[in-house]
């Protein structure tokens, strides 16, 4: 199935392989991301895994500092080759809220 008229996405996908510290519950992970928009990050790790709905905390390394997100894991995307470890890893979009997100994204833009 094609989408015709309107392009269905409205926010720009960037492709990069940040560092991203992810906390569920007690449990802490160093995973990568695999993209991110100013509505969220696609996250994934070989051993990553999370539930639809889960709540999460994100630190996200960048340029030797460290910017805190929470946010809720939206969707299981499956399998997705991280060059960062050079293995394929499981991956999840988190959906972020938090403004400072969307500046954060924009930051990386520019």
């Amino acid at each position: 199935m094609t989408i015709s008229g309107r392009e269905k996405r409205r926010q720009t996908r960037i492709k990069r392989e940040l560092r991203v510290e992810v906390k569920t519950g007690t449990q802490t992970m160093q995973i990568y991301s695999v993209d991110l928009s100013e509505g969220g990050i696609k996250v994934g790790g070989a051993m990553l895994k999370l539930t639809p709905g889960e709540q999460v905390e994100l630190a996200i390394e960048k340029d030797s500092e460290k910017f805190t997100f929470n946010g809720q894991v939206a969707r299981d995307d499956g399998i997705h080759h991280i060059t960062r470890i050079g293995r394929d890893g499981n991956a999840y979009f988190v959906r972020i809220l938090d403004e400072r997100f969307s500046e954060f994204v924009k930051a990386i833009l520019m």
